[in-house]
């Protein structure tokens, strides 16, 4: 599994590149990669071992594969084809493989693997530089001349239209694709591989000295890719993973000495920002650059108008006007029917994320960057439009599913054991037990 594992999170990020055209649109390279992976653990491991992952996160399965029938009905109902059913069915297909994936890891079936996800921010954001110093270069890009001219203007659409734009021209992308999902979900792919790679270094065996300065060295590449990517929901999603570190330890009422550097590292990092002029680059993409609110809430106004004509069956087509909602999205396209289980969809991701989040300070540690995950198809399910789950999106869900499915039958081998430790090698407190097994008795996993 090593081999694979590493090529897909080299491809991962690659999602400017194509692949192959098919009926269902163009495949590009990280798609290719991720559905050769979900064949390959599919294949490899029997079907017995997703059992567990399918236990803890049966109400998201179920409200996937209605969502599926939905769609397809009223898509062939309408003489469309059932093109995006088919679709939507082999990403819940990706959910799971890569959702078993995850468990088998974290519950030591994979040490080997386990050692690769250590260095995943190390693959991704390697992998990611690569490919944009390739792409610059073919078009002839100088970034530092176009990071130096937006700190200059103070204007972020200076780095999305001189720096993306250019840089991804003439590999198969027209307007409607780089205004799509594309830049958000290529960082989308390089915040998942540092919460990957937080969780994995955190699990199992103590990692090595040179693990932990590879580890440390790539969240620090990390964090300035996301922070000159000007992505808002990534960066919306990123947040939340240093709050709910300081929730934690609020109401453990503690503060660890690496919290204390992490502060100062972080108060370093917005002094260097300031200085650089890139906070100010960030603030107005985030403050002044409302084009993209205004054409948002326009969209939005669109929708409501008219759903009541296609409330029942959809048929609207949403290319342009998108309100970059999944569930409403899903309404206008594809009605009634559909958005149901769409809404369930959102609505179960969220009750898991809030409970986590809120018992925060009850889960070990290494819990933190999974809980952590689930704020990015939660921010990106109300971000990206077309009435669909966009791939890295399916992957941190996956990710969650099988490590929170892993650390649940951890905590049921024994449950009159206070302390109980297993694969993970980490002790849980005595009072998480039962917020535990509540959660899996739900079966609200995501």
């Amino acid at each position: 599994m090593r081999w694979p594992t590493i090529a897909l999170l080299v491809l991962l990020p690659l999602q400017w590149f194509p692949f192959v055209s098919s009926p269902l649109g163009q495949t590009r390279v990280h798609q290719a990669a991720i559905f050769a992976f979900m064949l390959y653990v599919l294949a490899r491991y029997a079907m017995r071992t997703y059992a567990p992952v399918l236990r803890a996160s049966a109400m998201f399965v179920i409200a996937n594969l209605y969502f599926v029938g939905a769609v397809a009905a009223v898509s062939i109902y309408r003489g469309d084809g059932a093109g995006a059913a088919v679709q939507h069915l082999l990403y819940l297909l990706v959910f799971i493989a890569f959702a078993g994936f995850f468990y088998l890891v974290a519950a030591g079936r994979e040490p080997r693997v386990l050692a690769i996800l250590r260095s995943a921010a190390v693959l991704v954001c390697g992998s990611l530089l690569l490919g944009l110093a390739v792409a610059m270069l073919v078009n002839g890009v100088n970034p530092l001349a176009v990071l130096a001219q937006s700190v200059a203007s103070g204007d972020p659409e200076v780095i999305e239209r001189e720096l993306y734009r250019s840089a991804f021209a003439g590999f198969g992308l027209d307007e409607d694709d780089f205004k799509g999902n594309l830049r958000h979900e290529i960082y989308g792919s390089v915040l998942l591989a540092m919460l990957i790679s937080t969780w994995a270094i955190r699990v199992g065996p103590a990692p090595s000295p040179r693990q932990r300065a590879f580890y440390r060295g790539a969240l620090m590449v990390g964090a300035v890719l996301l922070a000159v990517s000007l992505s808002r929901a990534v960066l919306l999603a990123a947040a939340c993973w240093p709050l709910l570190l300081v929730w934690r330890s609020a109401r453990r009422g503690e503060l660890t000495p690496r919290q204390v550097a992490g502060v100062f590292t972080a108060a370093a990092a917005g002094g260097v920002l300031l200085v650089s002029g890139l906070g100010a680059v960030i603030s107005n993409r985030f403050v002044a650059d409302t084009d993209g609110y205004e054409s948002r809430a326009g969209n939005y106004a669109i929708a409501l108008r008219e759903i009541p004509a296609y409330w029942l069956t959809g048929g609207f087509d949403t290319v342009g006007v998108s309100s970059h909602n999944f569930a409403v999205d899903t309404w206008l396209r594809e009605g009634v029917f559909a958005f149901v289980p769409a809404a369930a969809i959102v609505a179960t991701v969220l009750v898991v994320f809030v409970s986590l989040a809120w018992r925060v300070d009850r889960l070990p540690l290494h819990l933190v960057p999974v809980v952590a995950a689930l704020a990015l198809p939660l921010v990106r399910m109300g971000t990206s439009g077309g009435g669909s789950i966009p791939p890295v999106q399916w992957l941190a869900l996956a990710f969650a599913a099988g490590a929170l499915a892993a650390w649940r039958s951890n905590d049921g081998d024994d449950p009159g054991s206070t302390q109980p430790t297993g694969s993970y090698g980490t002790a849980v407190p005595e009072n998480v037990g039962a917020a535990t097994r509540t959660l899996a008795t739900a079966r609200t996993g995501a």
